[in-house]
């Protein structure tokens, strides 16, 4: 039993052994199971949540490193960068439209990239967003129905009869009605007269027209469509600009290379990490950043410090924070906002601190980068200048680029944003924040040691300060070292400036200061508009200045050409050594010799140049000024001492008004300066003059006394001072004879002569000079620039003579002064008393510095003041004036040189002789050389009988006369009212045959007047060839001619066989009482106006009332240009000539169509009695009969203002040629040397383009694009038509330069608009061109134009040139109307008494653009018309004759005017003015092609559009984005690319214009998120609808249908729509987050599940213990 009950127990026991085994085993695996699963919950968290495994360390110094410099990225993206397209003048065809095929921009939003680290936007690009437009960029207009307000009450023709007087029913009449006599007092002005009018049109009228005297008419006004909602077209009301993208590819583009997809290319940037780079920051290593006041600072309390020890220690706390300064701030307050703390209980405010908020300037440093001179010429110290301006500019500038305002010192606009930094350029121009663009150039240009730079801080008048150097843009080739003037604003003042510094194959590169706040290198395109010129700064300075000084104070000045010295005067230095006195008296005793006068003051220099250690010489004649000497009371006296040659050289010295003496020399060693004491003198002067020396007058002198006589004859050098005394020349035949060798100089030091200036009123010319009461009393009329005038006052100048220093001849000597030798006047007066002259050289030099020449000279006597037969006269100073004489009535000279460059010839005159020339100067057999000064208010009458018959002008010259081969050279100087009974106002330019010679290239003719002759201003003869031209300006302006007889010319005046060559002119504003307003020629007269440094003539003003007298037969003014119809109804104001019609074979006027500036003159008018009209590239020549107006548009005339160097404006003539009238050869424009000209009339194409929208042609939507090809497909032309009319002109850009047959290709470019399909005809155009040579003063002028065109095999007639509209089927009817008719009406009739026109009086002609009324009469093969024109009513005096038999052809016209038929194109003429006005088609040798009908066709359908909306498969209210489809036409998946579409937030995804009739592969490639995608499917297209099938894809790929097709729903009728809407499924739920609680929660779970477990576990275990136990 016990064995069985062991046994049990036993077995008992192994069993619940077994059972404990596994309890265990499942404990284990439970524990297990809730650790990993607990672990796993936990562990997405702990990969989310923030762990600290930093190791226990606590941070030394060593751990750290003191921060120098701060990485940053800034970006580096911008236009230039990214290469974006720029549009040149290329781009664009003659429409201004873009042709290039590149856009000028990228598609951009701004992005987080945009902007900096505070927010600030940094990106350069606009924000531009792509766009296509759909169905919502269009709407149906609402529907409109005409109503009573739409229509507006118009009055129409005058139908009363009664006659209203108006201006020209009355004659006007000045009457003086002042009541004053003319006296200097008083001269009559306009004020002093009163109009009077007086009816004398002969009709008595009192009637007044009133409404009732009208018809009138209701007129549509309202501008609303009418269409029926039911046919009104959409129309686009999206404000957006298309723009799609495009990239091109090969396929864009053809063999050739030329673009051929007809798309535009616009790409889209979005900030890349390659749109930014990393550079270095230098931080601030010295601001103490330690907040701690408790220790001793240490070096790591300054700047910024970082961790270097790769260790963190193990606590995060503000300890391991580095501390942040605030930002220092240099106001100098602290920052206080008044609180609760800072006031009392009560409220008011105790507290003592000052409210203030730290604003943008407080953080300014003023002291912050602040240089000085020395630390910015550090800057450029190694360059070393060589003395070309140029060079050492840009060696200047370009040490600067790269330099920036300063960010840290800088003021605050008043905005309070915009700050300016300082600038070491606004330092040196002591404005240190100003805007320094400007002076950045100044400063460059300082430091390089240019001279004559303008002191503005701003460039805005450097074109005027710097003019001689100014370049307008059109004429200058941009050269390196260029000043470059902007006007980006527009207003034609330069207000930002550059320094050309490269140049590129489209322009230049230049260096600019103040560009974006930096020194830097911006190019641009020599075309660029906003460049206004460039100033072409000269190599080198003109003048130069050293100076020295002695120990003793004694300055040594050295002035002069830059050219007369071998090196530049920067490399150059003077040295001035004072020899001791023993060796002074040594020298000069040895030289000078012992027996002269001892001076009062003497001085021996030793002047010598250096270069380096060189010692060099003048390679010309410089100027020595000695300063510190004292004069006062002495004579100077200067020798050159030659130790070698032991001689002295008297270099002749000069003192000025402050004491300074001046001598001129080539050499440098060793100069005597001596202060000597004058000669006493007073009384009779007896032989004092003998042995010559310096005299200085003590009282009063004379020259003989009882029967003795002074010997006046000068031998050696002689000085006379004459200190406010009178020298009398006692007897008539006495005069101081200064023989050759010798000079007399004649001195005033008293200084007591007073010359009072006022300015006056009255007339500005031929104001004599008087001396009365021994005052002299002048007048000189200032003239002033204005830009494109003159302005001239009249200053009278009041100059009492007593008490002044005089020599004066007591009788009526025949001269004062004899030169043989020399005769230098400094100051005081020489006056002669009835005597023949004042001074008279006789093969001697005058040198006139200063004083006055007055009242010399007598009727008869020629050269009042100055009479010269072979010698030099150098006119520097003085005044000559209140002379007379019979010719030169200032100044006669003949044989030698008249060099003019100050002081003033004024108020002299000739009197009363056909024979009198010159009221101010007369030269023959002479050059007279004019650089300054006044010749002004001469007088040369012309009261007698001779002057009043002489019909040819043949005396003149109020101011200057020319004669027998004379030469005059004008560079500057005035030549101002002065007046000339007769001829030439201001100049009289040679007399017939004498062959004078004339240049101007500077200086002014103004104000000047002539009375009974031609020329107002100038006047060229007969031989004498003239030539005005500069690179300044030169102003011929304000003169008139008051001749009734002559043919006028009151700037300038060409007589028969004379010649004039004007270049670069401007001739406007100028005046005519008959023709030629600008410019007139008259029967023997020839001009050539040509296309290269021509002229501008516009706005002048002719009133076609006066003519000339017929002087000399020459009458052709009336008797041919009076009498043509064309001629006075078609324009004169600014060109005329005319000669006998007679025997006119040959051109005797040229006129092209360029004028000066490069712009177009726009000539109308008419040439020998036919109308024409010029182009640009066009020309006329007319046989015998010339009438033009220019009309330029607004860009014209600003360029050719820029472009004008000679301004011929504000003239006068009462006859003809207010600005210039020829007699001559008048060439406008530069020939050139070879005296070849061409011009190449330009081809026009004149081309309509029709565009039919399912069957029905478009009045919108035309303008597409059209090209010019040759053979080898080289572009020579585009066009675009009209969106509107579909009219397009393209010319080809050929210059011919031969007579050739040209063959060209119009074809139509594919755009690649949706839905169009283009015409691809491609007509042939065969142009023939031929030369046509006219010769014409000399001058050789090739005409290369088009002959005739075949378009597709077939000849054109071209057009008319009437305004080429001319159509098939139509027979243009044109009228001139006359100016007393207001309306024209046509009465037409045919043999049969049809009347196409309606019965009498016919109907009424439209007013066309060129001024012509036109009639369209229908024909429809050529028929035979009468004509009447008239003006409504049978009166014979409104309505031409009868004008039978007029052959009417289709595409043709005839032109009318009141005497009939001008001309008929369809007998095979021309509208223009035949062979003698050009070849070709126009009348200006150009060329128009008109082709017939419609030459381009294209046609398009209504466009469909596929809209797919995506929704929800569950709730279909739902809209999907992001689901991406593909459209593909089936069969093409390999060879065409499918148009893909993606839903948007709307869930709709559109595809635009998809093809009628066509069969489509529909698949979803991309579902949006959380969705699969459906389909695929099949869309069928039909005409008007669609089907979409499901689908299911073959293992080939095709589709094939899967089950029953869905109709799409149709809207729209232009885009038609077909919606259909698609479903997606969802794949289910989704998936939470995990993590995102954190690791807490799922560690407490976690543990609290395992300590459950093992709380079991031991539960369990101790109970089973337990079992066992008590078993």
């Amino acid at each position: 039993m016990r064995q069985d009950v062991l046994r049990n127990a036993e077995k008992y026991t192994k069993v619940h052994k077994r059972k404990r085994l596994r309890y265990r085993v499942v404990t284990a695996l439970a524990g297990v199971v809730v650790f990993c699963t607990t672990y796993a919950l936990i562990l997405p968290a702990i990969t989310l949540e923030k762990q600290c495994d930093i190791p226990e360390h606590t941070h030394t110094d060593a751990c750290y490193a003191q921060v120098t410099s701060v990485e940053k990225r800034v970006p580096v993206c911008s236009a230039k960068t990214l290469e974006i397209h720029r549009h040149t003048a290329d781009c664009y065809d003659a429409n201004g439209n873009p042709t290039c095929g590149y856009a000028d921009f990228v598609v951009h939003s701004h992005d987080s990239r945009c902007y900096d680290e505070t927010g600030n936007l940094w990106c350069p690009l606009p924000e531009i967003k792509a766009h296509r437009h759909t169905a919502g960029c269009y709407a149906l207009p609402e529907e409109h129905t005409h109503a009573e307000g739409c229509y507006t009450s118009v009055r129409g023709n005058l139908v009363c009869g009664q006659h209203v007087h108006t201006d020209a029913c009355y004659t006007e009449t000045a009457m003086l009605a002042c009541g004053l006599e003319e006296s200097e007092e008083h001269q009559h002005d306009e004020n002093c007269y009163e109009t009077s009018r007086e009816l004398t049109c002969g009709i008595d009228s009192d009637h007044s027209h009133t409404d009732d005297c009208y018809e009138w008419e209701q007129v549509l006004s309202c501008d609303l469509p009418t269409d029926s909602a039911e046919d009104a077209q959409p129309e686009l009301v999206c404000t957006k600009p298309e723009i799609v993208l495009h990239r091109h590819t090969p396929d864009c583009f053809d063999a050739g290379g030329n673009l051929i997809c007809g798309q535009v290319q616009v790409l889209e940037h979005q900030h890349s990490d390659a749109c930014f780079e990393t550079v270095a920051e230098p931080v601030d290593t010295g601001t103490l950043t330690c907040t701690d006041t408790a220790h001793v600072h240490t070096a790591r309390c300054y700047g910024t410090w970082e961790l270097v020890c790769g260790q963190e220690e193990h606590t995060h706390s503000e300890v391991c924070t580095p501390n942040v300064q605030e930002e220092a701030v240099f106001c100098g307050k602290d920052a206080h906002t008044h609180g609760e703390a800072c006031r009392d209980e009560q409220g008011e405010l105790t507290c003592t601190l000052e409210e203030h908020t730290h604003s943008l300037a407080c953080y300014a440093d003023p002291t912050a980068d602040v240089e000085t001179a020395e630390a910015w010429e550090q800057t450029f110290a190694g360059v070393t200048l060589t003395g070309n301006w140029r060079q050492d500019t840009l060696a200047i500038a370009e040490t600067q680029l790269g330099y920036a305002e300063s960010t840290k010192n800088y003021v605050v606009a008043e905005d309070g944003e915009t700050v300016k930094g300082y600038t070491r350029y606004g330092a040196w121009c002591e404005e240190p924040y100003g805007d320094w663009n400007t002076m950045f150039l100044t400063f460059c240009l300082h430091y390089a040691g240019v001279e004559g730079v303008p002191p503005d801080r701003d460039c805005g008048s450097w074109v005027t300060s710097w003019a001689d150097a100014f370049e307008p843009a059109q004429s200058h080739t941009p050269a390196v070292g260029d000043l470059v003037l902007f006007d980006r604003d527009g207003d034609g003042t330069a207000d930002r400036a550059g320094l050309v510094a490269q140049i590129t194959d489209s322009g230049f590169a230049a260096m600019e200061g103040d560009a974006e706040d930096a020194v830097r290198l911006l190019t641009y395109g020599a075309d660029d508009p906003g460049i206004l010129g460039y100033i072409n700064l000269p190599e080198g300075a003109k003048e130069f200045t050293l100076t020295a000084q002695t120990e003793n104070g004694i300055t040594v000045t050295i002035t002069g050409e830059s050219a007369s010295l071998p090196y530049p005067a920067r490399e150059i230095t003077v040295t001035v050594d004072e020899v001791a006195d023993g060796e002074r008296r040594t020298i000069r005793d040895q030289i000078l010799g012992e027996e002269q006068a001892e001076p009062e003051r003497s001085y021996l220099l030793d002047i010598t140049l250096w270069h380096g250690e060189e010692e060099i010489e003048p390679t010309g004649s410089v100027t020595v000024t000695f300063s510190g000497i004292d004069t006062e009371g002495l004579y100077p006296k200067v020798y050159h001492i030659d130790t070698n040659a032991q001689t002295a050289t008297d270099m002749e010295a000069k003192t000025a008004e402050n004491g300074d003496v001046t001598i001129d020399t080539d050499h440098f060693s060793l100069y005597e300066l001596q202060a000597l004491s004058f000669q006493g003198l007073s009384g009779y002067v007896g032989d004092k003059f003998i042995k010559g020396g310096e005299f200085r007058l003590t009282d009063d002198a004379w020259t003989a006394e009882g029967d003795n006589r002074a010997n006046l004859s000068i031998t050696q050098n002689t000085t006379i001072d004459l200190n406010g005394h009178t020298l009398t020349i006692s007897n008539a035949n006495q005069y101081f004879d200064v023989r050759e060798g010798a000079k007399l100089t004649i001195m005033d030091s008293s200084n007591s002569i007073q010359d009072t200036e006022s300015t006056v009123t009255g007339n500005l010319y031929g104001n004599k000079a008087t001396l009365e009461n021994d005052t002299l009393t002048y007048y000189i009329t200032k003239s002033t620039a204005n830009g494109t005038g003159t302005t001239e006052t009249l200053v009278k100048h009041t100059v009492p003579l007593a008490g002044a220093g005089k020599i004066l001849c007591g009788d009526a000597s025949a001269q004062a002064i004899l030169v043989k030798g020399a005769l230098e006047l400094q100051s005081g007066v020489l006056q002669n008393t009835d005597g023949k002259h004042i001074v008279l050289v006789d093969r001697g030099t005058l040198d006139v510095n200063g004083g006055y020449i007055v009242g010399g000279g007598r009727d008869g006597t020629p050269g009042g003041g100055i009479y010269v037969d072979n010698g030099t006269v150098n006119l520097q100073g003085g005044v000559i004036a209140a002379n007379r004489g019979s010719s030169g009535g200032g100044i006669f000279f003949q044989n030698g040189t008249l060099n003019i460059s100050g002081g003033a010839v004024t108020g002299n005159e000739v009197i009363n002789g056909n024979t009198d020339n010159g009221g101010g100067i007369f030269v023959q057999n002479g050059t007279l050389n004019l650089s300054g000064g006044y010749v002004t208010n001469n007088y040369k009458e012309c009261d007698c009988d001779q002057c009043e018959d002489d019909v040819n002008n043949t005396h003149g010259g109020g101011g200057i006369a020319l004669a027998n081969s004379s030469a005059m050279n004008m560079t500057g100087g005035y030549v101002t009212g002065n007046y000339s009974g007769l001829a030439g106002g201001g100049i009289y330019a040679g007399f017939f045959g004498h062959n004078v010679g004339f240049t101007m290239s500077g200086g002014t003719i103004a104000s000047n007047c002539a009375e009974r002759g031609e020329g107002g201003g100038l006047r060229i003869a007969g031989g004498t060839n003239g030539v005005i031209r500069t690179t300044g300006k030169v102003y011929i302006t304000n003169n008139k001619t008051n001749s009734d007889d002559d043919w006028g010319g009151g700037g300038i005046f060409v007589q028969e066989s004379g010649n004039l060559t004007i270049m670069d002119a401007l001739i406007t504003n100028n005046n005519a009482g008959g023709f030629g307003g600008g410019v007139g020629a008259c029967p023997t007269g020839k001009t050539l106006i040509v296309n290269q440094d021509g002229a501008a003539i516009y706005e002048n003003t002719a009133e076609g009332k006066n003519m000339s007298k017929g002087g000399n037969q020459k009458h052709y003014d009336t008797t041919v240009a009076l009498e043509s119809t064309v001629f006075t109804e078609n324009g004169y104001k600014d060109y005329f000539c005319v000669r006998n019609k007679e025997n006119a074979n040959d051109p005797i006027s040229l006129v092209t169509g360029q004028m000066a500036g490069g712009g177009a003159a726009n000539w109308k008018g008419s040439c020998d009695d036919q109308p024409v009209t010029i182009g640009k590239s066009g020309y006329a020549a007319a046989k015998y009969l010339f009438g033009l107006d220019a009309r330029p548009d607004d860009t014209a005339k600003s360029q050719a203002v820029k472009a004008a160097k000679v301004i011929i404006t504000g003239n006068y003539s009462y006859v003809h040629g207010g600005g210039i009238m020829t007699n001559g050869g008048l060439i406008l424009g530069n020939p050139g040397e070879t005296k070849v000209v061409t011009a190449r009339p330009e081809l026009d194409i004149i081309g309509t383009k029709a565009l039919l929208k399912d069957g029905v042609a478009q009045d919108s939507g035309r303008d597409f694009t059209f090209q010019l090809t040759d053979d080898t497909g080289k572009v020579h032309g585009t066009a675009r038509s009209d969106a509107a009319t579909g009219q397009f002109t393209i010319s080809p850009d050929v210059a011919y330069s031969q007579a050739e047959t040209f063959t060209y290709y119009l074809t139509e470019v594919n755009e690649g608009k949706p839905g169009v399909n283009y015409d691809k005809t491609k007509h042939t155009i065969q142009v023939t061109v031929s030369e046509r040579t006219v010769f014409l003063l000399g001058v050789t002028f090739k005409s290369y134009y088009v002959s005739s065109v075949t378009l597709d095999g077939s000849e054109s007639g071209g057009s008319s040139g009437s305004g080429g509209d001319s159509q098939p089927g139509i027979f243009k009817v044109r009228f001139n109307k006359p100016d007393n008719w207001d309306k024209v009406r046509v009465y037409i009739w045919d043999d049969a008494g049809n009347n196409p026109a309606g019965g009498w009086p016919g109907t009424e002609m439209t007013p066309d653009s060129d001024g012509t009324y036109y009639y369209d009469l229908s024909v429809t093969e050529t028929s035979t018309y009468s004509f009447i024109f008239n003006n409504y009513y049978s009166d014979s005096n409104t309505q031409t004759g009868n004008i039978d038999n007029i052959t009417c052809e289709p595409g043709k016209e005839a032109l009318f005017n009141r005497d009939g038929l001008v001309s008929n194109t369809a007998d095979g003429g021309s509208s223009g003015a035949g062979d003698a006005v050009g070849q070709g088609a126009n009348p200006d040798g150009s060329y128009t092609l008109e082709i017939p009908g419609i030459a381009f066709k294209n046609t398009m359908t209504t466009q469909l559009n596929l809209q797919i909306t995506k929704t929800d498969s569950v709730n279909a209210s739902k809209l999907l984005e992001g689901a991406e489809f593909t459209l593909t036409k089936a069969g093409t998946e390999n060879t065409e690319d499918p148009l893909t579409g993606t839903t948007g937030k709307d869930g709709i995804a559109t595809f635009t214009g998809i093809q009628r009739n066509t069969i489509y592969d529909l698949y979803e490639t991309q579902a949006p998120s959380n969705y699969m995608t459906a389909g695929p499917w099949i869309l069928e297209v039909g005409s008007e609808d669609a089907t979409l099938y499901p689908a299911t894809e073959n293992p080939d790929g095709t589709l094939v249908k899967s089950g029953e097709g869905t109709p799409l729903t149709v809207s729209g009728s232009d885009p038609i729509v077909f919606s259909a809407t698609i479903s997606d499924q969802s794949w289910g739920y989704e998936l939470p987050d995990t993590g995102g609680a954190g690791t807490t929660s799922y560690t407490a779970g976690g543990l609290a599940l395992i300590f459950g477990a093992v709380t079991l576990l031991y539960s369990h275990c101790r109970r089973r213990k337990e079992d066992e136990a008590s078993s």
